[in-house]
């Protein structure tokens, strides 16, 4: 069960590690398949949350999902089953809140990600190196595949954060609001909007305004607007430490989302990248993630799913 504690993490304090699952049993067993073979899983605390159920049709794929939880045999995992369907945005919040309470730091996953057997190193390697830096706010697995930054030597200093696969600490987490956001004048500043949407790289003011407006569920556009607002930053491995698997089919990711049929998947890093000091943002690589072709790609489906959404809820409307 697991793999050779002795590789990177062995004499560190591990971060928890708080897995969140909805109506995905095979995606799951994937997620918790390759979180096993990390190195240091036998020495993490492991906490999966499944969200109850938002409608019938979700019920019995929701059951699976809790069924197989519940007949894991990993003594260092437990499990908390919501009673009601909270939607991801409100369970990780809380989810996450709670474990920031009891631990001061968190690792954060999501149950369609696959993970190298170093990415509990990196993770927790990172929380500790950075964990009196209050410049720096979270610790991010999943970066855009940039080919002249695959084998880059260190680790990068990137002015924002991503959602697959992340860490933090309390006294980042504790400025967090939920309903984080600019004042409307700011909201529609061209300034405000190259400083969120990092010169172009992707449209994050747009998410951050859908969401303000009730037509997106997201609890990262908040969590990363929060970071600019306070001139935060975060770490990144040069080549992702996790994959995304449920891009084309998970609660926010429709079927025809174009990543999975356009973008490649590199292969995992496979040694923890050097670290280094906060005191410079990367902007050399800023400029190569805005250039790279998944970005490109990533940049068209949120204005793809904003004309979307008014054909759905028209359609529901007449039936």
């Amino acid at each position: 069960m697991g793999t050779d504690d002795t590789c990177g993490t062995g004499s560190l304090d591990l971060a928890p590690v708080a897995v969140f699952a909805y109506n995905r049993p095979d995606r799951l067993k994937a997620m918790v398949e390759s979180l096993r073979l990390c190195h240091g899983f036998e020495r993490s605390s492991i906490t999966i949350f499944v969200d109850g159920p938002a409608n019938e049709s979700d019920r019995s794929s929701v059951d699976s999902v809790r069924a197989y939880v519940a007949k894991l045999q990993y003594p260092n995992l437990e499990y908390v089953f919501a009673e009601k369907n909270n939607g991801l945005r409100r369970s990780v919040f809380e989810g996450v809140s709670a474990m920031i309470e009891r631990h001061g730091r968190v690792i954060v996953l999501e149950d369609d990600l696959v993970l190298s057997p170093i990415a509990l190193d990196f993770f927790n390697e990172a929380l500790d190196y950075y964990a009196n830096d209050r410049r720096v706010w979270s610790v991010s697995g999943y970066i855009s595949d940039v080919k002249p930054l695959r084998n880059y030597p260190r680790a990068l200093i990137l002015p924002y954060a991503h959602s697959w696969g992340w860490a933090t600490w309390d006294r980042a987490w504790e400025s967090f609001d939920l309903d984080a956001r600019p004042r409307d004048e700011n909201m529609r500043a061209a300034s405000f909007r190259q400083a969120m949407d990092m010169n172009g790289f992707y449209p994050f003011r747009f998410t951050l305004a859908q969401s303000a407006a009730g037509r997106v569920d997201s609890w990262y556009v908040h969590w990363l607007y929060t970071i600019v607002r306070h001139g935060g930053r975060s770490v990144f491995p040069p080549r992702r430490v996790v994959d995304n698997y449920g891009i084309s089919g998970g609660t926010h990711g429709g079927r025809l989302n174009p990543h999975e049929r356009l973008v490649a998947r590199p292969p995992l890093l496979e040694r923890v990248p050097k670290l280094q000091q906060a005191d410079e943002i990367d902007y050399f690589a800023v400029d190569l993630l805005k250039r790279c072709w998944e970005a490109r790609v990533q940049r068209v489906i949120p204005f793809a799913g904003a004309l979307k959404r008014p054909v759905r809820d028209f359609v529901k409307r007449i039936r």
